[in-house]
């Protein structure tokens, strides 16, 4: 009987570590077997589709003749309750720190040659106005991206700092930080389709002064002190943010392209369920998460 019972207990056993080793396998195995299931999925075939053709793509690039302006600290203007609309908008950019101070071409040129540095990454053949004769000759795809709108806001963001001292002492600082934020407005239309839906599409970038500190016990008298170094924003630290976002926001047209590619080619009574995003320096395609255009209704 002891031996049947070692005899079983070995089988079960064994039978146990079988059984982890397959389950063990199994996970390992299970994210390549979905990666390989989504790469087969319609949604990756018409952008695999699109990306290979993405050599014969070009695009008429329309900029603003302006930026619209907005300083959003009202509470800074004196008297500002008594005021007309027109005397509230004079007194507002007067008493900006920054929007004065931005030149309205360079920073439209600034974005403009960032937008098509960009483009050109995902080789995409960007034209200006000045090239209308030869992009109605263009043979390929051809889109034209219009920056309908471009904002500059000013405010103030309120940063707050603190921590605990002696177990229960609170010690905070609270800041007044300058907040700089670019909001633009762009519409994308492919040339020669009478399908096409002239899409409003919305996206925003900003930067704040910056502060890097902590509190310091001082421990021959107990007092706390937050020291921190202090970097304000500089104007020409917003032409770097416009240049920044050209750039980002090229991959953002791209993008757009690219999913209304997928959404018109997609299977009758079905929708894409994933937005796609095209990294050319890689080349792979990956969901777009939060990095992309907003649809605005129009």
């Amino acid at each position: 009987m002891r031996r049947s019972f070692y005899f079983l207990k070995t089988v079960s056993l064994l039978l146990d570590n079988w059984q982890r080793l397959v389950i063990r396998k199994l996970l390992i195995a299970m994210p390549i077997i979905l990666m390989m299931i989504s790469a087969c999925s319609p949604e990756r075939k018409l952008a695999r589709e699109f990306i290979r053709n993405r050599d014969s793509t070009a695009v008429m690039l329309l900029m603003p003749s302006y930026i619209l302006k907005s300083n959003l600290k009202w509470w800074e203007v004196e008297d500002y309750d008594k005021m007309n609309d027109r005397e509230k908008d004079s007194a507002l950019y007067y008493n900006s720190t920054f929007l004065k101070e931005v030149d309205d071409d360079f920073l439209i040129a600034r974005f403009k040659s960032s937008l098509q540095s960009g483009l050109m990454k995902y080789n995409i053949k960007p034209f200006t106005e000045d090239m209308l004769l030869d992009f109605m000759e263009v043979g390929y795809r051809a889109y034209k991206v219009v920056l309908a709108q471009v904002e500059l806001e000013e405010d103030i963001f309120q940063y707050h700092v603190e921590e605990v001292f002696f177990d229960t002492v609170l010690f905070y600082e609270d800041f007044d930080l300058n907040l700089i934020s670019m909001n633009t407005w762009f519409e994308i239309t492919p040339m020669n389709d009478p399908l096409s839906v002239n899409n409003v599409l919305y996206a925003s970038g900003d930067m704040m002064d910056g502060i890097e500190g902590r509190f310091q016990n001082n421990l021959f008298s107990d007092d706390v002190k937050f020291n921190y170094n202090y970097f304000p924003i500089k104007t020409e630290d917003i032409y770097a943010l416009t240049a920044m976002l050209g750039e980002k926001y090229a991959g953002y047209i791209y993008d757009y392209m690219l999913n209304e590619y997928i959404h018109r080619h997609f299977p009758d009574g079905e929708r894409p369920k994933i937005y796609f995003s095209f990294d050319p320096s890689t080349g792979a395609v990956s969901p777009a998460k939060e990095e992309r255009f907003t649809f605005i209704r129009p």
